[in-house]
């Protein structure tokens, strides 16, 4: 597969809505308004001025329940998950079961209405963010968070078994030395072209990141061969172009890491620096 044709692949596959967690949903297609016969409906969204939208559709299962006495915890549940796939934020959602009470029921909604609305909505939430992936979608690269974060367990696994991270591991790091006038479009695909040099010398279970905008780091482990490894890195991004005489030039050296998580921390802090 070309280079181009994988940057592309990487795009195809990133997610095509977000919800909202917070805020006014965001929506991948438009709603028409149905006409409303009293001044208070529930709402399935909220117009941009904040005032309560009037789509009724996700909550009819519910409207169903209280008009027949039905039990509506089922109902309430599905609603939930509906609206959080629809980007509608938690307080959004409890408006319109609020507003679909006072206009049935002529009070406030039931605890286990609201109960079960708000724990469906949560759990599809999370089931979302937990999909999203941890890569740079360019580069492939795990993000910052991520690599920070596999540092955070092996500094407590480490703690654990009484041994030491700065003993164990360490980073390499790869900052490419682009020319003057590079554009930042040339810059991205020289992350790229380091992030595949560096998948093809560690090529296990070591994370490989992108640090700042403009370097990329291998947690790895001090294995013996960890000199010849970063010095096959070198040499792969040096020749790595072979549509060009021009020798890719990279600094790449390896960074020790320090006997604490905070100052690992910092130390991802200052790489990430521009």
């Amino acid at each position: 597969m070309s280079l181009f044709a994988d940057i592309r692949r990487r795009f195809d596959l990133r997610p095509a809505k977000s919800l909202n967690l917070a805020g006014s949903p965001a929506r991948n297609r438009s709603e028409a308004p149905s006409p409303t016969s009293s001044g208070e409906q529930p709402c399935g969204r909220r117009e941009s001025h904040g005032t309560a939208g009037s789509d009724r559709s996700a909550y009819l299962a519910v409207a169903e329940a209280l008009r027949d006495g039905a039990d509506v915890v089922p109902a309430s549940d599905e609603v939930g998950r509906r609206l959080a796939a629809d980007g509608v934020s938690l307080v959004e959602a409890l408006d319109g079961l609020s507003a679909l009470y006072r206009s049935i029921a002529g009070g406030e909604p039931a605890f286990d209405a609201v109960r079960a609305l708000s724990s469906s909505w949560a759990e599809a939430s999370l089931v979302y963010l937990h999909s999203l992936s941890c890569e740079d979608p360019l580069t492939g690269l795990s993000s910052l968070a991520h690599l920070r974060s596999r540092l955070g367990e092996l500094y407590r696994e480490a703690e654990f078994r009484g041994t030491s991270v700065s003993g164990t591991h360490a980073l390499v790091v790869v900052e490419p030395l682009n020319p003057p006038g590079t554009s930042p479009f040339d810059r991205e695909l020289r992350l790229v072209d380091v992030a595949e040099c560096l998948r093809i010398v560690f090529c296990g279970g070591d994370v490989l990141g992108r640090v700042g905008s403009h370097r990329a780091a291998a947690l790895v482990g001090r294995e013996p061969n960890l000199p010849e490894q970063v010095a096959t890195v070198r040499a792969l991004i040096t020749q790595w172009r072979l549509d060009t005489d021009v020798p890719q030039l990279a600094r790449t050296w390896i960074e020790g890491l320090p006997t604490t998580d905070d100052m690992a921390g910092r130390v991802l802090d200052e790489l990430a620096r521009p």
